[in-house]
């Protein structure tokens, strides 16, 4: 199957918005290991809010 323009752009596209949502699921993750629950709130909250913001934006 060979991609055309259109279709790498919108991989380009999702990468760009996976990649920050993936960096700051791992983080918490990161940060339960370390038991420093301050940064897992802070993390959870920017997830929920990406996640509100997706959800409301469908």
């Amino acid at each position: 199957m060979i991609l055309g323009g259109h279709d790498i752009v919108k991989i380009g596209v999702a990468l760009f918005i996976c990649l920050p949502v993936a960096r700051v699921a791992l983080l918490l993750v990161i940060f339960l290991g370390e038991r420093d629950y301050a940064y897992v709130a802070i993390s959870g909250l920017v997830l929920a809010i990406i996640g509100a913001g997706v959800l409301l934006g469908l």
